[in-house]
């Protein structure tokens, strides 16, 4: 294989398997069928289809860069990372995005994306996974050469404080900024133990995050992370998804139809904005 080739995976499973592990906002296309067919020569089977992945967690490249360098970079995030809203099967994430923009620089490395939909800093949910702060260590920290990671979290701490408890939201208190900057220095502490360049990501705009307590929240937090120097650098999703003509919405070139996700140029205009230089 070489680098931007697509991969398939075809699993078996000699009898049922119980409850599956999956990744519910895949933005691909699972195809199921029942029986083994591992041997086919065509997809004819498959008729079953699902928009998550299940089982499977990653995939490892075995090349080694030259000098040893670890030249990965882990996109670690929520559904803004995860690609929510972005045209399915068309790998158009920002992380996807970033990692094209890379290779048509001649700069090309590995791009690994660990968005999961609903994630947040602070709280483990029963839906969308455990908290940022325990997670990355396997996300992160033992992945194959990482060098950089670009953190973009805590979007749903805020909104989540908002709602009313359920079995995906509960924890659902109200954090506050100071908490949430608390979360991210733990993260960069991490990542600087293990010699690993932290890129902080502010949070852009959107549905739910415009007014009150949740704007408030948000905007300090984004303060801390432009101005503060706690991270090695900083891109500024904040201000490039923004509407300039109301800056508490995207601007509608880049909203996905829920006003809170980008659309594939919003996640375009992200990878755009991330400087390749502090990789």
């Amino acid at each position: 294989m070489k680098a931007g080739d697509r991969l398939s995976v075809t699993l078996f499973f000699n009898g049922p398997s119980g409850p599956a592990t999956f990744h519910n906002v895949a933005m691909e296309t699972t195809y199921r069928a029942d029986g083994d067919h591992r041997a086919d020569v065509s997809a004819d089977a498959f008729a079953q289809e699902s928009s998550s992945w299940y089982f499977l967690e990653g995939v490892d490249v075995t090349a080694t860069p030259a000098g040893g360098r670890r030249d990965a970079v882990v996109a670690f995030g929520d559904s803004l990372t995860d690609g929510a809203a972005s045209t399915p099967g068309a790998d158009n994430r920002y992380p996807d995005q970033l990692s094209r923009r890379l290779s048509a620089e001649g700069r090309q490395r590995p791009v690994l994306n660990a968005g999961i939909g609903g994630n947040r800093v602070l709280s483990d949910s029963a839906c969308f996974g455990e908290r940022a702060t325990t997670r990355f260590r396997r996300d992160v920290l033992d992945q194959t050469r990482v060098g950089t990671v670009i953190v973009l979290e805590g979007t749903n701490d805020i909104l989540m404080g908002e709602t009313a408890a359920n079995a995906c939201t509960t924890t659902n208190r109200r954090v506050t900024a100071a908490e949430l900057i608390e979360g991210h220095r733990a993260l960069i502490r991490a990542a600087h133990a293990r010699g690993i360049t932290v890129i902080g990501g502010t949070l852009p705009p959107g549905k739910g995050l415009e007014r009150g307590t949740p704007a408030e929240t948000r905007a300090a937090l984004n303060q801390w992370i432009r101005t503060s120097g706690a991270y090695d650098a900083v891109v500024d999703f904040d201000r490039v998804l923004a509407d300039p003509l109301d800056p508490e919405q995207l601007l509608p070139a880049y909203a996905g139809q829920d006003g809170l996700h980008p659309n594939d140029a919003g996640y375009r205009a992200m990878a755009d904005a991330v400087n390749l230089d502090a990789l």
